[in-house]
Formats: C-alpha cells, structure tokens, sequence
C-alpha cells in the first residue's frame, strides 16, 4: 500500500517538550469578531505558581492582566477546583508543562479572555462543573489555543447559554483510559430549549482529537460552527461532528482516520425541521464506518479571513504543531517521508542534492533540514541523506480492518465470518484473536494467515463467553487494527447468536441517546440507552437460515417497569414484554421469548410502550436452528 505520512509518529515521540514562554499567537476565527480579542494585553504580566495567587488575578474584576503560569496548579487549593475568570484576561503557560488540574471558569458575562500554551485536566469529583474549560452564560470573545486538554470528566470544552465569538485552535484532545462518562470532548449549546438563537459562533481549526475521544467533536445545537483542518483519530468513537437542532456546521479539510460517524445531523429522531445543516468539503474519510453527511446544505460564511491547508498534509500539520508542546512553524520535510527528501516527490534523488548543498555547514535558516536540531548541517545530516539517497522506502501503512465480523455459538465451537472486503493489491490474509474480556487480552488463534473470510474456533468451551476480533495482514507484514468485536457463548443445546452494542448486527438509530458504560455489570464495551419516549428502540439485523421456533434474550437493567414489544419486519411479534424494574442501574437480568421465523433477513426492533423508554440493553441473544447476524441495511 501507498506510504503515507509514515514518519510523523516517529518523529512526535523524539519531539522535545518545549518552553512556552514568550510564545503569543494570533487571535483568529470567530474570537477576531464583536471588536476582537486582546484578552490582558494592556495590563500587567505576573507569574504564579499555586493555586490562590492564581485565583486572586484571574478573578480581579475588569482589570486586565497577563497571568503567566509556571509548574502546576492545584485549584482544590484556590476554590473547590474551580475559578471564575473575569474580563481582559490573558492565561499563558511558560517554561516546562505548565499544568492547570481543575476547572475553568468564567464570571458570567464576562469578555475578552486569552488562554494558551496550558495542559490541563478536571478528574472526577475534583470540581461540581467537572469541565476542563467552560465557557458558559453569556461569554463573549475568548481565544482558546495550543493547550493540551485530557482527561476532563464532563466535557474538554464546553460553550454553551448565549455564550458567543470563540476559537479552538491548535489543541490536544484525548483520554487515557475511557471513563464511564463516554469520554465528552466539547459541548456547543447544552439544550434543546430555546434562547440560544444567535449565538454561539465557535471556530474549531488545527486540533488534534485523539485517543478515547468519543463524543461531541463537537456537539452543535443553535449555533454556527467552522470546523476545519483538524485532525481525527480517536477509533471506536460514537461520532464525531454532530449537528442539532437548528445549528450550521461548515466542515472543511479535516482529516478522519479510523472513526465511526465523521459528521452527522440526525441522531436523535428529531423531526426534520429540526435537524442541523451541513456543508462539508475537501475532508478525507480514511477507513472510516458509519454516516458521513451529504454536506450539501446552505450555511453561514465565515465573517473572517482564513486558509485551508491541504487535507492530505494535516495529520503531519497537526500532529507537529499542536498541543502545549505543540512546535512552531511548518513541519520538516522529513514529516512526510524520508529524510532528503526535500521536493517531496517520494524519492531522494539528485533534484534533492542541491537543496541539500545549500544547506550544507549553514546555521541559519536551516529547520528543514537541521534533523539533529543541534543548529547546524553536518555530516551527522549527511549520512542520513546517502543513506536514503535513491531508497525507496517500504510500505509501512497497514490494510483496512475487516468489517462485518459476527460469531455464532455451538456446541464447543464457534464459527466466525467477516466481510471479504480486503481489496489491496498487497493483502496477505487475516488473523483471528480471542478473549474472555471484551476490549482487551486477546490471544491468536490461527498459527498461519487465513486466506479465507471465515473461521471457527474448535477449542471453545460451553458457557463461556468469548469476545473476537479480526485483523488484515499485507504483504509487508503490516497488520490493521482490530475490527469491531464479535462475542459468542458455545452452547451443547442449540446455536445462538449474541449482539453487543456498536457490534455487527446493532443498527444504530436517533432513538439511542449513546451507547454508555457508567453503570457497572455490563458485558461488551457498555450498553444501549434509549430516550425516555413511547416508541423509541433498539434495532438489530439477522438472518434467519432455517424456519422455526427461536428464543429472543434480551440482557437488561432498569430501576422502573419498562414494557417493550418485539417488532419484526415491520409486524409485531410479541407485544408488552415484561422488562420489570432491577431495582438498580448496575442489577442486570435477562428476559426471553420464544418467536417462530421464516427463512430470511430480519430487521428486528425493541420498541418502548411507555414514555420511559427501554430499560438499558446489554445484548440480544437468539437461539435456533441456524441464526446469522447480518450488516444493518
């Protein structure tokens, strides 16, 4: 397969962490609109280092200041984790990782707040907002830019209530476990109600949304939101860019790698008058799933002038620049290939040669060559350019992850089948790995690649649960990632197929407010939680191989009643299934019905009789004679 950016990560892990002092950057996007943003840039610089010198300048009234932050900051020793930032404020980080863990804050109507080249962080029960900035109640012109934010319980960034003028630029998002709160990334108006019209004009531009984000990238309800020319890799996201009710989102040049739903506006079942447009252009979806708007729709034009970089070149822009140790500048050559490589044509030849002699024993000007960063071209640079000199490098890119795994249980076996999807000119064949917990721990199965689409696990052992996933393997010996998961529990009985959330086989619909994981007992990655309305469910997609009498098992939890009837190809098989009350969220039970099918595709549906909803769902599990979970239509 085409190489493509394949020196970007080894290059980011030597990359030093540098010094932010000094660093100001230029006020761009929406927060250049309402007279512009300055935050403290007429006001006096000091520098703290603990949390109430910290707390005693960002919250002095009106008074402008530039507040510099060194070393880490503890707001539990300031306010409860939280501070309230007044107007004409500048928070710049200096020297090492300057940190902030807790919450920021606004005084509500307040203006014209800078905050950059911070790390910062909000854990669980450090603060009641929990948000690593939040941006609410009639805010106006804030500048948010290189600031590695992670690992904030509720939300990354949060703008909401008539809060207006933002920008988000050049950010670091990203979790280092997933946290049982979906991993929330940036929340642009926070509810339905009306009061929002009008406002809520943020730019999104040159962040990197990485691991475990995933959800709200952003989330867009009333507002007017440019995304462009961020970088996406977060797998196994719920979705990405989400336009509600009556927001616009202009989605441009972004790069997507490996992410479930890039952009999308109808995810709630809202009627269409209520859905939120979107213009989308020059985006890459690199081995992505689910839904990708259209991006048809008419929508705002940005007040402010900007330029697009190259969609293709965004995951080395990005990646180098940003995040509070993000570099200055332009990526090196060297970012998009080999060393020497100068006029990036994908080989170092002799039309590299020149450029390489005018930069030969040169101490200036010379970062796009000075590999060592020592300020100086020598033979330490020159041995790498003849080392590459006509080289053509290996393929280092990976095929794309099989789709469409699903398992089925038998009697101490369990076969498995995927989609045979895996068209690259250079595939070799497939891997199969197994667990008994979902997510993690998986061992190989098969000693030799699979050249075939199916599989079947002969060493199983009945009534254990086991959780597969499929890789694709080139001829390079570069393997994919994971597909998506499969489970299956061997049974000497009869064969049975079980369906997990965000697996093959589970349709998702607006009628699921997320697939969640706060509460415990669940199997799989979580469970599907439905809205609190009559007739909203749960989908799912089989295939029935023989006609006859089938068991449904559906693995639940609810703290209330919650009846639902089992629809069926549009007909109504079983009507007010009893899903009675566990008493808690985390007490999980299964309830069964036997139904009698036809030989053929199914489209099976869970459908609420009450305003409650659906009790929470684990898993579908269906016994007989010979069922296949099927891709969703």
């Amino acid at each position: 397969m085409k190489v493509k950016h394949s020196a970007v990560v080894i290059i980011l892990a030597l990359m030093p962490v540098i010094c932010c002092s000094s660093r100001v950057f230029a006020v761009d996007g929406f927060a250049t609109q309402n007279g512009g943003t300055t935050g403290g840039a007429t006001g006096t610089t000091v520098t703290v280092t603990n949390g109430a010198d910290f707390l005693t300048y960002v919250e002095t009234e009106d008074t402008p200041y530039i507040i510099q932050v060194s070393g880490t900051i503890e707001l539990a020793d300031a306010d409860e984790g939280r501070v309230r930032i007044q107007s004409n404020k500048t928070i710049r980080g200096i020297g090492e990782n300057p940190t902030i863990i807790g919450s920021l804050g606004f005084k509500n109507d307040c203006s014209n707040v800078i905050i950059e080249g911070i790390t910062i962080t909000c854990p669980e029960d450090y603060t009641s907002e929990e948000d690593g900035i939040s941006v609410k109640d009639r805010i106006t012109n804030v500048f948010i830019t290189k600031c590695t934010i992670y690992d904030c319980w509720d939300g990354c960034i949060d703008i909401a209530r008539q809060s207006d003028w933002v920008t988000v630029s050049w950010c670091k998002f990203y979790f280092t476990t997933p946290n049982d709160n979906s991993d929330r990334v940036s929340l642009v108006g926070n509810t339905d109600s009306p009061g929002d019209e009008g406002t809520l004009h943020v730019t999104f531009h040159h962040n990197w949304f990485g691991q475990y984000c995933m959800q709200r990238i952003p989330s867009v309800r009333y507002g007017r939101a440019h995304v462009y020319n961020n970088y996406y890799n977060c797998p196994g996201d719920i979705y990405c860019v989400w336009s509600r009710i009556q927001a616009e989102c202009l989605i441009e040049n972004n790069y997507f790698k490996d992410v479930f739903d890039p952009y999308v506006n109808n995810r709630d079942g809202a009627p269409v008058e209520e859905w939120g447009l979107i213009a989308a252009s020059g985006n890459i979806l690199d081995n992505c799933t689910g839904t990708a708007h259209p991006g048809t729709d008419t929508v705002f034009t940005p007040p402010y002038a900007f330029t697009l970089d190259s969609t293709e070149e965004i995951p080395a822009i990005v990646q180098y620049g940003a995040g509070a140790d993000g570099q200055e500048g332009d990526p090196p050559h060297w970012f998009y290939g080999q060393y020497g490589d100068f006029d990036l044509s994908g080989l170092v030849d002799a039309n590299d040669l020149e450029s390489f002699v005018g930069y030969w024993l040169a101490t200036e000007n010379i970062d796009d060559a000075d590999y060592y960063d020592n300020g100086r071209v020598d033979f330490s640079e020159f041995s790498l350019f003849a080392e590459n000199y006509m080289f053509i490098p290996s393929d280092t890119t990976p095929p794309a992850a099989p789709a469409d795994l699903w398992a089925l249980g038998q009697n101490a076996q369990a076969p498995l089948d995927w989609a045979d999807n895996n068209t690259e000119e250079d595939f070799a064949g497939y891997n199969v790995y197994r667990s008994t917990s979902s997510g993690s721990g998986y061992a190989k199965l098969n000693a030799s690649l699979l050249t075939v689409s199916d599989y079947t696990d002969g060493s199983a052992v009945n009534g254990t649960m086991y959780y597969y996933v499929v890789t694709a393997v080139d001829t390079n010996n570069n393997e994919s990632g994971y597909s998506v998961e499969a489970c299956a529990v061997p049974d000497p009985v009869s064969d049975s197929i079980i369906i997990q959330e965000s697996a093959t086989g589970f349709c998702i619909s607006g009628d699921i407010q997320g697939i969640e994981s706060e509460h415990s007992g669940y199997t799989g990655s979580g469970y599907a939680n439905t809205y609190n309305e009559t007739g909203r469910g749960v989908d799912y997609s089989v295939n029935i191989v023989t006609a006859g009498t089938y068991t449904f098992t559906f693995r639940y939890a609810g703290t209330s009643d919650r009846p639902a009837d089992l629809i069926i190809n549009s007909t109504t098989e079983v009507s007010g299934i009893a899903f009675t009350s566990t008493g808690e969220w985390y007490i999980w039970s299964t309830v069964s019905v036997p139904v009698t099918l036809t030989a053929g595709a199914k489209t099976v549906r869970l459908e609420s009789t009450t305003s409650d909803g659906c009790a929470n769902i684990d898993y579908l599990k269906i016994e007989g004679p010979a069922p296949e979970i099927a891709a969703c239509p």
